[in-house]
């Protein structure tokens, strides 16, 4: 039997080592109070939790298997009527109105962590919202301030900032956390050692295994503290009293308030803590600390990718080539599943996360390119004033970005998120020549689809003789001459060179995402037994398919001969440099197809490639060794540019 927490006890040692403590929250914020035991060698919880309610007739719910235990008010016991499974009602009448206590505990079912989405074993355990765990009532936000003990070996986290230093006692460990505003409840817990570091005031720390801890916790100690000062001068302060990444048996990285659980197998990536880590901590700003309206579609994945993963690219001078990777990922994308950007509400994998995701962050980027750096930061600034711990629509968006900008940019926004698909440019009659002893480059900026014209500011980049000039089209019609005068002679012009405008790519290199996106992608393998290794790549068990052609989407699967073969009888393109024979394993799409090739010298490389290429899906070729290491991955040049035109050659010398 566990013993209950009693705030008198350990809390009042506790409380000796607070450094720095939330605000108090609104008055119109009820504040829930919890005490919370986490026993996970035997999967159990015991709580209770203290919160006001008025008179009347009060729902909440609870998990079946968990026992709802006393419930006290001021004046005496209380009794919950069950209406449903896991469903109660509770009637206050007017004398005990006020705060209520209501305890319970149980053994949550037994999970697989990898799975389930509510668990608790010596593992980890991950209790999140939604999973009845606590009991829920119907109330928007509130006040949270929870108290929690794990025994010897374990620890946990939860939502909210850590209120003062950790308790380790002869009974266990024991932490309280706060959050002045929220709606939601989460707690993880795992074996985990501690490692924290002071950045800036916040309180930064890690909870890893032991061996995650020596191998890996400084390096994203180091990276956090680094992300947090350059998120704050983006973004506004940092809304959290501390910040703390956790591991879990979970293949995950999520963000919750104050923070992150990422997965044991994910962690030790060189590229997480570049990456996934800037990411989920940006979060803490856009999703968990400013909520998401989801009723008028989810703007934080677009906002946060754009400020945490495409601002740490620009740092590293790699932006140009993101920009290239989202355009060509929606180039990609199936008409049947393209759809508006406010239209997604989540998911982070195949369609929802390119709408999602990739259009979401290059809409920003085009709102800081028209409004500048100045006016984009300041909107940020706003929103993170006027919402923070509150939910924010796309039109509460749109207003801090306008009212930072100094002008009403609904115009501009609405079919960004309204409309499906993307602009298509084309250069028309451009020429050049001298006019009075100046060269001069003249043509035509057309948008070609056909729909209605895109609010678009197309950059032109001129080549002379002396070096490059820019120059910017505004395009929000369907067509826009310009005259550029050059004190150089021009060698060549071309629209949009470096991908910065939202639009369709003309004449895109089939990537990965060219058969894995489309629902209609059919399978040939050279042996028997490989379509789980196709369902693994694609995400989905395609059909079979006889025939190879190269306008239908098709996946090839099978050894480094077979394939080769395979290629020889079929007709098919060959890969340059040799590649179908080169590294261990490989991965190519053949050009001028919607093909794409995966041939292993041996099962190892089959197992590796496989589960390695869902983080590939950019790619128009990847070669790994016998280890599974990358030996080298890329994308094909297009064959034709249409917005690249030689206007004239240099002279020789």
């Amino acid at each position: 039997m566990m013993r209950a927490v009693h705030p008198g006890t350990w809390l009042a040692r506790l409380a000796l080592g607070v450094l720095l403590l939330l605000p108090l929250p609104a008055a119109a914020d009820p504040l829930w109070k919890m005490s919370l035991d986490l026993d996970p060698a035997a999967g159990t919880l015991k709580g209770e939790l203290q919160l006001p309610l008025a008179a009347g007739a009060h729902s909440f719910t609870l998990l079946e298997d968990l026992d709802l235990g006393a419930i006290e008010a001021a004046d005496g016991a209380l009794e919950a009527v069950p209406v449903g499974p896991g469903e109660y009602r509770l009637d206050v009448p007017a004398e005990a109105a006020g705060d209520i206590r209501l305890h319970w505990s149980g053994r949550l079912p037994e999970a697989d962590p990898m799975r389930s989405r509510l668990f608790l074993t010596t593992e980890g355990g991950f209790l999140p919202e939604g999973t009845g765990w606590y009991p829920r009532f119907e109330q928007e936000a509130f006040a949270l301030r929870l108290e929690g003990r794990t025994p010897d070996g374990q620890r946990f986290v939860a939502t909210g900032s850590l209120s003062g230093s950790p308790v380790q006692e002869d009974r266990g460990h024991a932490a309280v956390y706060e959050h002045p505003r929220t709606d939601a409840i989460v707690v993880a817990t795992g074996p985990w050692e501690e490692r924290e570091r002071l950045v800036n005031g916040i309180r930064v720390r890690t909870l890893f295994p032991n061996e995650l801890d020596r191998a890996h916790a400084e390096t994203y100690l180091d990276h956090t503290a680094e992300y947090l000062s350059l998120f704050a001068d983006r973004a506004g302060p940092y809304p959290y009293q501390s910040f703390t990444i956790a591991a879990s048996p979970m293949p995950v990285g999520f963000a919750f308030p104050g923070f992150t659980l990422l997965g044991e197998r994910v962690i030790p990536l060189p590229f997480i803590p570049r990456t996934s880590l800037a990411h989920e901590l940006m979060h803490n700003w856009w999703g968990t600390g400013v909520r998401i309206d989801y009723d008028s579609g989810n703007w934080s994945e677009g906002l946060t990718t754009y400020m945490a993963d495409y601002y740490l690219d620009e740092q590293r001078g790699e932006a140009a080539d993101t920009r290239h990777r989202w355009l060509l990922d929606l180039a990609w994308l199936p008409e049947e599943l393209d759809r508006p950007l406010v239209t997604f509400r989540g998911g982070n994998q195949g369609a929802d996360r390119i709408v999602g995701y990739n259009r979401g962050a290059m809409l920003f980027r085009m709102l800081e390119e028209r409004i500048g750096t100045e006016a984009f930061e300041a909107g940020a600034h706003l929103l993170n004033e006027r919402h923070m711990f509150a939910v924010a629509s796309w039109n509460d968006v749109v207003r801090a970005f306008s009212d930072a900008a100094g002008e009403e940019l609904e115009a501009f926004f609405e079919p960004w998120l309204k409309r499906p698909r993307l602009p298509e440019l084309a250069l028309r009659d451009v020429a050049a020549g001298e006019e009075e002893g100046r060269w001069v480059v003249s043509g035509s900026l057309e948008q070609a689809q056909d729909e209605a014209p895109w609010p678009l500011r197309v950059p032109l980049e001129i080549e002379t003789e002396a070096g490059v000039e820019r120059h910017v089209v505004t395009l929000d019609d369907r067509r826009a001459d310009f005259r550029v005068a050059l004190g150089e002679r021009p060698v060549a012009l071309a629209a949009d060179p470096h991908h910065e405008v939202l639009r369709r790519l003309p004449d895109p290199p089939p990537i990965l995402r060219t058969v894995s996106l489309d629902p209609d992608t059919r399978l040939i393998t050279t042996q028997d037994g490989l379509e789980p290794f196709a369902r693994a790549i694609l995400g989905f068990a395609p059909e079979r398919a006889e025939d190879f052609d190269p306008d239908a989407p098709l996946l090839v699967l099978g050894s480094t001969s077979d394939v080769t073969r395979w290629l020889d009888r079929a007709g098919a393109p060959r890969p340059p440099d040799g590649l179908e024979q080169s590294g261990h394993a490989r991965m190519w799409t053949l050009p001028g197809t919607r093909t794409a090739v995966v041939s292993t010298d041996d099962a190892a490389g089959l197992r590796n490639i496989a589960r390695s290429l869902r983080h590939h899906g950019h790619r128009s070729y990847l070669v790994q060794d016998a280890d599974g290491r990358t030996e080298k991955a890329g994308v094909w040049e297009s064959e034709t540019d249409p917005l690249h035109v030689e206007l004239a050659s240099a002279p020789e010398s």
